[in-house]
């Protein structure tokens, strides 16, 4: 079998799956993608509505040593501008421009909660600490992608040094693998001290990924036009390599002993390798194991069983707005990239038994008692605000502003809405409140100047990008994780129990974004360089 003829199908057009056509095109396989939507990038996508311009998935992206080498081994060149973050607690705001800015965070808490300042004072210690060792995983780019290997003294002088810290980040690493809830616990009896720090992550993700995050605020980049500039540089290359793209094609039934996937509309396709670089869980639905032997698929039946019973991690609320006042009024107030919370109280038990017992409970619940639960929802919650227009002038009309406001969201909660009824009505009250809310805080008197207001909630990303439950990085840290979750373990993400099958994408590997999306991408296109060579 050679690469000319070897047939790849590949499902889902996100990150990964193009990243595995570009890869494959460039092996000279014959290479088919099919995704279910009427373009690609998934989650990633950058629209327009009236003269503005809003990202719909990641409000930026985060390198990880990977995107940019990546996107460059293949020839793909782009514009990116710089994306600082910002943290707000309350009127108490601070840019991250360093690692140095860690020490305006515990001045900021401690103003906040001054009778936590031993306390304080060791949980930046520990960030601080975790942080650079993720600035080891990240100094230098993924080997890979980039030719390190040719220069010897580079080699010898920094890559082997650094490669023996990078093992003794990753020991020291899964040293703090516990939920960072019950971590913090253990250094403070403060409730909303540890929300304050914690409310803006999945629940239970893993303590060294939480605090570690700081020193990743200062690894994200912006592509000028808009995130959704680089699914659509991964199209093209795909496209003048010869590759084909189907789009509208929901594949509804996966045949391995036939090496055949069937879409909606009844038309089948046939592969060699098949990579499936969409939802997880819908693989697993569509299979049919008819013809494959008993020992494969008792495999199949119980990775089945692990990945329909695990669950996906929460999904997000995003509120897109278009208000009249200039860029520069939110460069003042925040700047381009933000997380913001009103309140130092902190969500406590409003997200954890008050939520849960709301999902368990929601038959026995009047609207009144919803409403009562979302006002507190929104006003101690934690919120992720974007203003394109401050990387990229031209995403919005001179003198004006698009900006996105979101929050995590659980889409069992949204469901039962909507199940009820009142979804539209949710919505509405949902924006409402979002917008009275930073009307009294953040941007005083937003309500006066805005343009129009739409919104985006966990079922819209489920019927959009087919997400289980909605999720926006794959399974949650509260059930069994039923794929790979450790670092060294990558490679192996790829791997299934289905004969001639991959899997790739924020699915694939957990915790995951778009570097690992891709990066698995990567590794199923390897895997099938191997199989190629038997």
């Amino acid at each position: 079998m050679t690469t000319e003829n070897t047939r790849i199908v590949i499902v889902g057009a996100g990150m990964a799956g193009l990243t595995a056509a570009a890869y494959l095109l460039r092996e000279n396989y014959s290479v088919l993608l099919l995704d279910k939507n009427d373009r690609v990038g998934g989650l990633v996508h950058t629209f327009e509505y009236a003269g503005f311009s809003f990202d719909a998935g990641p409000r930026a992206f985060v390198n990880s040593g990977m995107v940019k080498p990546m996107l460059k081994d293949l020839g793909l060149t782009w514009e990116f501008v710089e994306n600082r973050m910002s943290i707000g607690i309350e009127d108490q705001l601070f840019r991250v421009d360093s690692m140095e800015s860690l020490q305006d965070y515990e001045r900021i808490l401690k103003t906040l909660y001054p009778e936590n300042c031993a306390e304080i004072e060791k949980i930046i210690s520990l960030i601080e600490e975790l942080s650079g060792y993720t600035e080891v995983l990240y100094e230098f780019d993924n080997p890979n992608f980039t030719d390190l290997m040719s220069d010897k003294k580079f080699v010898i002088r920094k890559l082997i040094p650094w490669t023996v810290k990078f093992l003794h980040a990753l020991r020291k690493m899964n040293q703090f693998d516990a939920p960072m809830e019950e971590f913090l616990r253990r250094m403070t009896d403060n409730p909303s001290l540890i929300d304050i720090l914690t409310q803006f992550f999945f629940r239970k993700t893993p303590t060294y990924f939480a605090l570690g995050y700081f020193y990743v605020y200062l690894d994200y980049f912006y592509p000028k036009g808009g995130t959704g500039v680089l699914p659509d540089l991964l199209r093209e290359k795909i496209v003048s390599c010869g590759g084909e793209i189907e789009l509208n094609r929901h594949i509804v039934k996966v045949t391995p002993s036939e090496s055949k996937v069937t879409a909606s509309d009844g038309n089948s396709y046939y592969y060699d390798h098949l990579i499936w670089a969409a939802d997880l869980k819908t693989l697993y639905r569509t299979l049919n194991t008819i013809g494959l032997g008993p020992e494969t698929t008792g495999k199949i039946e119980s990775k089945t069983r692990s990945m329909l019973s695990a669950k996906g991690a929460e999904s997000i609320f995003i509120l897109f707005i278009a208000v009249d006042r200039p860029p520069s009024y939110f460069q003042a107030n925040g700047g381009e990239h933000m997380f913001y919370t009103p309140s130092r109280q902190g969500l406590q038990e409003t997200s954890r038994s008050e939520r849960q017992d709301l999902v368990d409970n929601f038959d026995t619940k009047t609207k009144r008692d919803i409403l009562d639960w979302l006002d507190d929802f929104c006003r101690l919650n934690t919120y992720e605000i974007s203003v394109p227009a401050l990387r990229d002038p031209s995403l919005a009309p001179e003198g004006q502003t698009g900006l996105m406001i979101s929050c995590l969201f659980d889409y069992s909660v949204v469901e039962n809405i909507e199940k009820a009824g009142w979804y539209d009505e949710f919505k509405d009250i949902l924006e409402a409140r979002i917008i009275g809310l930073f009307s009294q805080t953040l941007y005083r008197g937003l309500d006066d100047d805005i343009l129009f207001k739409f919104s985006s909630t966990p079922l819209t990303i489920n019927e959009v990008s087919g997400s289980s439950e909605g999720a926006i990085t794959g399974w949650s840290f509260e059930t069994d994780i039923p794929v790979v979750n450790r670092l060294k373990d990558i490679p192996k993400s790829v791997l299934t129990p289905i004969p001639g099958v991959l899997q790739a994408g924020q699915w694939a590997y957990s915790p995951s974004g778009v570097p690992i999306a891709m990066l698995t991408g990567w590794y199923a296109t390897q895997a099938i360089a191997k199989r190629s060579k038997r």
